[in-house]
């Protein structure tokens, strides 16, 4: 028979067992340690490996390796908010989101900037696609390869060897070709810039920049004419009108156009003035030279404006912009050789406005510890930068 006296004792709730709590409590700090690890084996091993596809897959790898171990710390955390300390489950799960996050905004900017250096060095902003440079082709017709409103055409004097005037035009076509798709660079960011509601003197350098290459896309032009005679100039560029634009989130459109300045404005705009300029120093042509001093000034103010892009997105963005920008500098590479003729790359055809390898390699090691220190100083607090 039941006992049903109204002064039985309740029967004591069923023991916590701890041992489980702490079992789920160290599990979770293991998938923490876990994540973070292969973080920092994906970034050495990124660096080991950064050249070409290679580094490109591998580092997605691991990438997707360390985001699987933060959302195996999370889960951890989940679990552990079923023992007996909440206090403990919000700091773990705040700690898992904040590694996730930096995570997540270090590799795009890391990415990024690997992408970006597959193709090579291109002078100044470039389209890409999957790292690989889009330039038009060159075709028959005069229309970028002579002055407007009456200005004389180039002349290059006589004394010039004629087994050189051929390859040299050819090499300046090339040069032609790359500002030519810098035009469509520079449309592209002023797009980007007013989708993102940036101030007025961000969208007039903009504007003002894809200018200068109309610019120097002429020049080049005009001079490979007076070089071999022939009238050629960039032909229809459709890949202009297929580029990507920015991501719909504002955070990860920020960090793209922040690293895609510091990228193609600050660095490569600011490596080409260097260039450029050193060219205009040594060159021995009048013509070929105050082209290259036209140029060089040019390329210089828009580095410039490259920065203000890159400081503005991160007053904007803030803590994730920083980290992208971290990324990005971890991920300079080291060295660059552009793709020259023979004939060039020892320096020979420096004197007619082609720089040899030494001499950019040499200004993109300063150009690039210049980057670097700068990124350190504009994140701050933020976030440190490895040189």
């Amino acid at each position: 028979m039941a006992d049903a006296s109204p002064y039985r004792i309740p029967a004591p709730p069923p023991a916590l067992d701890r041992a489980d709590g702490a079992a789920d409590r160290a599990a979770a700090y293991r998938c923490l340690g876990w994540a973070a690890l292969t973080w920092v084996v994906t970034l050495f091993a990124s660096v080991l490996f950064m050249s070409r596809w290679v580094g490109v897959c591998g580092f997605g790898v691991g990438v997707v390796l360390a985001g699987l171990g933060a959302v195996r710390a999370i889960v951890g955390v989940v679990r552990v908010g079923r023992g007996p300390s909440p206090r403990r489950l919000s700091l773990l799960f705040h700690t898992a989101t904040v590694f996730l996050a930096n995570s997540v905004f270090l590799a795009f900017g890391a990415l990024s900037t690997l992408l970006a250096s597959v193709g090579g060095f291109h002078r100044g902003r470039q389209l890409r696609s999957f790292g690989r440079v889009l330039l038009p082709r060159v075709v028959s017709g005069g229309a970028w390869a002579k002055p407007r409103n009456g200005a004389p055409a180039p002349r290059i004097r006589d004394e010039l060897d004629p087994s050189v005037r051929g390859p040299l035009a050819a090499q300046w076509r090339e040069s032609g070709r790359t500002e030519h798709a810098s035009v469509a660079a520079f449309a592209r960011l002023t797009l980007d810039l007013l989708a993102l509601g940036a101030p007025p003197h961000l969208v007039a350098s903009a504007q003002e920049d894809a200018l200068d290459e109309v610019r120097h896309t002429e020049l080049c032009f005009q001079l490979a004419r007076a070089l071999d005679g022939a009238s050629e100039s960039p032909g229809p560029f459709p890949e202009a009108r297929a580029a990507r634009t920015l991501e719909g989130v504002r955070s990860l459109a920020l960090a793209e156009l922040a690293v895609g300045s510091l990228i193609d404005g600050a660095l490569h705009e600011g490596i080409s003035a260097r260039i450029v300029a050193r060219l205009a120093r040594c060159c021995g042509e009048p013509t070929i030279k105050a082209v290259l001093k036209e140029i060089a000034a040019d390329e210089g103010r828009h580095a410039a404006h490259g920065w203000e892009v890159v400081e503005w997105c991160f007053a904007q963005g803030g803590a994730p912009v920083a980290h992208a920008l971290t990324g990005a500098a971890r991920m300079l590479p080291q060295r660059m050789a552009s793709p020259l003729p023979d004939a060039a790359r020892g320096g020979g055809w420096e004197r007619y406005g082609i720089q040899g390898h030494a001499l950019e390699a040499e200004e993109h090691a300063k150009a690039r510890a210049e980057l670097v220190l700068r990124v350190h100083k504009l994140v701050g607090s933020k976030t440190k930068v490895a040189a």
